[in-house]
């Protein structure tokens, strides 16, 4: 049998003893088990087990819930509007009311409504794009499309020419007018038509046996009046009772004559409207809202009168709700083909032009029709 000698035998145990060290050391290094690929990892994780899911920065965030959001959910900015009225008289109440009771915004809109002297100024902004929807007087409207522009009656809220001439009390009669001056607030407005239809209606030329003087506006023919510079002037209620109370006598209630006129009008461009329909419809719907609530609450409508007219008497401002806003102001504001052809036979006097225009071609009640046929106006007034 072989033998090995001890020098040998001590070799071959530190030999065998590192062999084993090796292996150990080898052992540990390895894992327990195979680490599973990732598709295997999902195959062993439970079903219903939730996976955590990484939180997005807050930017992202953001830009998440703002990309996911609706489209119908988004909140349109307001449509600004500059809607000028012609007038201090009652007849525009429409406007004011509809501003103070906060209307406008209830429809989408940003509305504004500064006064502006005359029609004939109002005119030119809307003919300049300066303006894109007005209340005004209807024949201004008539003088400008006669030299083509294409300006659209859509409403109207006082079709009836509610004024009246006051005058100096040294003048008794309307006679006595002859040599003197009749204030206006400018050519073109409806305060001349109204001056030179009362004075034919009595005998008188206008510019020939009256002078036809421009002033700016109610209040500045009351003070030239007052200060002898005119004679007599145009007025309508509230100013009336003004007039009246600072020593004026009535010469002629056009408003007897019941003469169908555009006094105040709702007038937008052919080519705005037909661009803009939906504002249009936006600002008849908060103007019809608006009258519904001037008729319904009396004190709402005298403090807005009183706000817009500039007068705290409260008989005046009396007077001026009762003639306009429960008299003329109609509940649908349809505007009158009649009232616009009084303007264009007026007109026809001085422009054969006029002779040929149908006066339908000077309206567009498309938004107030649809208003009222769908009931919406109905539903205003109902309690």
């Amino acid at each position: 049998m072989f033998k090995l000698s001890k020098r040998s035998k001590g070799k071959l145990c530190i030999l065998v003893t590192g062999i084993v060290l090796i292996a150990l050391v080898v052992g540990c290094s390895q894992p327990a088990s195979p680490t599973p690929t990732p598709t295997q990892a999902a195959k062993a994780a439970p079903a219903n087990e939730a996976k955590p899911e990484a939180k997005p920065a807050p930017k992202e965030a953001k830009a998440a819930a703002t990309a996911t959001k609706p489209a119908a959910e988004a909140v349109k900015a307001p449509i600004k509007l500059q809607v000028p009225y012609a007038s201090t008289a009652a007849m525009f109440a429409a406007p004011w009311l509809t501003k103070e009771k906060g209307l406008f915004e209830k429809y989408g809109l940003d509305v504004e409504v500064p006064f502006v002297a005359s029609s004939t100024t109002i005119t030119a902004a809307l003919m300049s794009g300066d303006v894109r929807l007005a209340l005004m007087g209807g024949s201004a409207l008539v003088n400008v499309n006669l030299s083509g522009a294409d300006l659209v009656l859509i409403a109207g809220m006082v079709d009836v020419l509610g004024l009246f001439v006051y005058a100096r009390p040294e003048i008794k009669r309307v006679e006595d007018l002859k040599g003197k001056k009749l204030g206006i607030s400018r050519f073109g407005a409806t305060t001349d038509f109204a001056a030179r239809l009362a004075l034919k209606k009595y005998g008188l030329e206008p510019d020939k046996d009256v002078a036809i003087v421009q002033t700016g506006g109610t209040p500045e023919t009351l003070g030239a009046i007052q200060t002898g510079g005119v004679h007599a002037g145009i007025f309508g209620p509230p100013n009336t009772l003004v007039a009246k109370k600072a020593g004026m006598i009535e010469l002629i209630s056009l408003a007897d004559m019941g003469v169908a006129y555009p006094m105040a009008s709702a007038v937008v461009s052919k080519q705005y409207m037909s661009s803009n329909l939906d504002t249009v419809r936006s600002f008849m719907k908060a103007i019809v809202e608006g009258i519904a609530a001037g008729k319904k609450d009396k004190d709402f409508a005298i403090k807005v009168i009183s706000k817009y007219s500039g007068t705290e008497d409260k008989e005046a401002l009396e007077e001026g709700y009762d003639f306009y806003v429960t008299k003329l102001i109609p509940k649908a504001p349809y505007p009158s083909v009649e009232a616009i052809g009084t303007v264009l036979d007026e007109a026809a006097s001085s422009n054969p032009k006029a002779k040929d225009v149908k006066p339908e071609t000077y309206i567009d009640n498309s938004v107030v029709k649809e208003l009222d046929e769908s009931g919406f106006i109905k539903k205003l007034y109902e309690y």
